[in-house]
């Protein structure tokens, strides 16, 4: 099960959505070797400011009279393993330097000193250490893994929780009334807790009102548990530091506006399994120097191609808008979209006469 949430200065929840003035896409793409790969991308136009040079510290000049502004973009998936079943565990694998003595190179002209990699593994048993970022220079990995279910090894099988592009976390959270505690979820890459049907998300669309006493504060959901061959869930962020720039006008690029996270088996199986596609071909070097390769595609017809078929005419569909309690509105026109964008930008001005 996947789930996310949105923080982008506030909380919502998302799907395939227009927030804000973003455009946001979200692509789960299944490999042959068992990977899934989560990717969120934006587009948009930038909610921006007027220029002033010394605004120049927090944004980008992007028109004559018009900057943007920075700020992050971070998303919550939550994502529910079951591997082997629901007793699964929490492995921390972390690579370090470590200074041996070879004696058999003490006529060496480098000496008998060698500096190595070597590989520690550790299982975090308490909540309350699995609020994690990935390790520095990303040397290692976390992983769900079951303990009582190996592979031909003799290694627990897992899944890794891969950095994809922009692993990043919020830059400042918790410091000021719009952050305090409504959105302390995006303060980590991955966090690991028990899994609970009374917490069945990291954040609600009301945390926005109430950032000191959200409805849902994800810091609560950590209070000292053991997760030692428990039923886990893996919380996960995704997204972008925004640093405007002048190429963010009209439109925020979307290939760069983009974040992702890997699940990666981890000696869940006992080989890539991707050799075994069905539609695999074997080659066999020619006996003879210049004749053709022998190959075989076991029973596959090759006499077809993928082509796709030609896509239908260009045809656009106005987005779809609900009210607070999921009811489908009236379309909009694109003044009052902006009027209703705005609200959250208004300040109160007193002019005196």
């Amino acid at each position: 099960m996947i789930t996310r949430y949105l923080f982008s200065l506030f909380t919502d929840r998302t799907a395939h959505v227009l927030i804000r003035i973003y455009t946001t896409q979200f692509d789960y793409i299944f490999h042959l070797d068992g990977t899934i790969e989560v990717r969120v991308s934006a587009s948009g136009y930038l909610m921006g400011g007027y220029w002033e040079p010394n605004e120049a510290p927090y944004g980008g000049r992007i028109r004559e009279t018009n900057m943007g502004n920075i700020h992050d973009h971070v998303i919550n998936f939550k994502v529910d393993f079951d591997i082997g079943g629901t007793n699964n565990s929490l492995l921390a694998t972390t690579t370090r330097e470590e200074t041996v003595e070879h004696p058999w190179l003490d006529d060496d002209d480098w000496g008998s000193t060698r500096v190595q990699q070597k590989i520690n593994k550790q299982y975090i048993e308490n909540e309350n250490d699995a609020l994690l970022k990935y390790p520095p220079n990303f040397q290692g990995h976390y992983a769900i893994v079951n303990q009582d279910v190996k592979n031909r090894w003799g290694y627990p099988k897992g899944y890794i929780i891969h950095p994809g592009y922009n692993p990043v976390h919020a830059t400042v959270v918790g410091s000021n009334k719009l952050t305090l505690e409504n959105a302390n979820w995006a303060k980590y890459n991955l966090a690991v807790s028990k899994r609970k049907e009374t917490e069945p998300s990291s954040s609600s669309m009301w945390n926005m009102n109430l950032p000191g006493s959200p409805v849902v504060n994800f810091h609560k959901f950590f209070d000292g548990e053991n997760i030692t061959q428990e039923d886990l869930v893996v919380w996960v962020n995704v997204g972008t530091h925004h640093l405007p720039q002048a190429e963010d006008s009209p439109n925020t690029k979307m290939n760069t506006a983009t974040s992702s996270f890997f699940l990666v088996p981890f000696n869940y199986f006992d080989h890539d399994v991707s050799m075994d596609s069905a539609n695999a071909i074997l080659l066999s070097t020619p006996k003879v120097a210049g004749d053709p390769f022998t190959y075989d595609d076991y029973g596959v017809k090759q006499d077809y191609t993928c082509i796709p078929e030609a896509p239908e005419p260009f045809g656009y569909r106005d987005i779809e808008m609900y009210d607070v309690e999921g009811r489908k509105e009236e379309p909009k026109s694109s003044e009052e979209m902006r009027e209703m964008k705005e609200m959250y930008l208004r300040m109160r001005v007193k002019v005196d006469p």
